[in-house]
């Protein structure tokens, strides 16, 4: 099933992590050669990729501890390391994540807990219900559009064919399967249009009651341009950059550099995304800064690098 956001159970849970913890955690564990370190930090329950890679990083935490030979030991360890840094960045990566997606629900909600339906035509359908704003203390306004695709079914002649023709009620249920992975495909392509639109500074109330998706040119299948409904529009296929939305700089005062002293108040850094901007805020690990026209961000640390001198002389 097709979603946009994570849940709040994921997002209160990936909160809870503490970075610095497990950092110190990961190093623990590969100075004693053990994975339990981490149970207490409760990892396997945030979210399916970092349950992923704590798996990862515990099996190839054993395979160190039973590694024998002084040249298996150092191999091992390098692929322990190698995962153990995984499983951080992955924690700081749904980290910002979650920053992002708090950020963007200010302006703009989709709806993506869409159920599909207990049986399906040749006709699939996708109902996106959606919410926008322009600030983020301004009223709220909402729409529906619906995407539907006419299905276009075709018997597969490269797959193997069976040596008996099947029953009328494994024919069907092999239809529905086929059609269901169609509605799912469009389910999905229908979410981020809508929300592609809306995070670009699309005027929800310009958006159709519903849209006709289809295939390219020669094509069978949909593809990830075949709901892209501004067309119709008369809006141009490539969207601008998403919309700056700025994030609620905390309450407390903030410290004069960040944990691991790398940062300060007013220090000139680069975003892989956002570009260069000022930080105006530190609380740990996390600093908000001003990236101009691209809105006020709180990030990790890790994700940001120091600007030199240099540097910003040529900006």
């Amino acid at each position: 099933m097709s979603s946009l956001y994570l849940s709040d159970r994921e997002m209160a849970a990936i909160k809870a992590i503490d970075s610095r913890g497990l950092d110190e955690r990961v190093r623990q564990a590969l100075d004693e050669r053990r994975a339990s370190i981490l149970s207490d930090l409760h990892l396997e329950g945030a979210h399916a990729a970092i349950a992923h890679h704590l798996y990862r990083f515990e099996r190839d935490l054993d395979k160190h501890a039973r590694a024998k030979a002084e040249a298996k030991r150092r191999e091992t360890w390098s692929t322990a390391w190698s995962s153990g840094d995984d499983l951080k960045h992955i924690v700081s990566s749904l980290k910002q994540r979650v920053e992002d997606q708090e950020a963007e629900m200010q302006l703009v909600v989709i709806h993506d807990a869409i159920i599909p339906p207990h049986r399906f035509q040749e006709r699939v359908e996708v109902d996106v219900h959606f919410r926008w704003r322009t600030g983020p203390t301004g009223a709220w306004s909402s729409g529906t559009i619906k995407f539907f695709h006419n299905v276009e079914m075709r018997p597969d002649y490269l797959l193997p064919q069976p040596a008996r023709k099947p029953s009328s009620t494994k024919l069907e249920a092999q239809r529905q399967e086929a059609l269901f992975e169609r509605w799912d495909h469009l389910c999905l392509l229908a979410l981020h249009a809508v929300r592609e639109y809306l995070t670009t500074g699309g005027d929800g109330s310009a958006i159709p009651k519903s849209f006709q998706a289809k295939p390219g040119r020669s094509e069978h299948f949909l593809n990830n341009f075949s709901c892209n409904f501004w067309e119709a529009l008369g809006e141009p296929r490539e969207r601008p950059r998403p919309l700056a939305t700025s994030t609620t700089i905390p309450d407390s005062e903030s410290q004069s550099a960040t944990s691991d002293g790398s940062l300060t108040l007013n220090a000139r850094v680069r975003h892989r995304l956002f570009g260069v901007g000022t930080v105006i805020h530190i609380d740990g690990d996390k600093v908000a800064a001003d990236f101009g026209d691209r809105g006020t961000k709180r990030v990790q640390v890790s994700f940001l690098n120091l600007v030199t001198d240099e540097e910003a002389d040529l900006e």
